[in-house]
């Protein structure tokens, strides 16, 4: 695995951006625990599959990070999937009233500025060595 620090810069910047992603959904994971807890649910079936999509979202973002940092070209196409998953729950939330529009545009903006990241020339020549299982010419 190569070292963080061994990463170009806007490598770098593009795990910060989706570790503090993983880490908004392992804080989303615990406030649905404990809600979950202390019997503050409409249903028990959706707090548990909230808590299971809010578990496994934060560890494939978490893998595919480290996918990225090991050069993996796979990682982009997941990293910006995952991008383009953010900007429609982004999206619908600019959408409603209140509050939820500047987290929708918190979204939209992470997203946008990851996705960016994602296709600049310097981060694709840095991701962009075969996976485990591909042959070598």
């Amino acid at each position: 695995m190569r070292p963080f620090s061994k990463a170009p810069a806007l490598v770098q910047i593009v795990l910060i951006l989706l570790v503090a992603e993983a880490l908004v959904l392992a804080a989303v994971f615990f406030t649905l625990l404990f809600e979950l807890f202390s019997g503050q649910f409409q249903s028990v079936y959706a707090e548990v599959f909230l808590l299971i999509l809010a578990a496994a979202s934060c560890v494939w973002v978490l893998n595919f990070s480290r996918g990225l940092l090991n050069r993996k070209r796979w990682a982009r196409s997941a990293a910006f999937f995952w991008q383009l998953l953010q900007v429609v729950v982004g999206a619908g939330a600019i959408a409603e009233t209140g509050t939820s529009r500047i987290f929708g545009a918190v979204l939209v903006l992470v997203s946008g500025i990851v996705v960016v990241l994602l296709f600049n020339s310097q981060v694709v020549a840095a991701t962009n060595e075969e996976t485990d299982g591909d042959l070598k010419n």
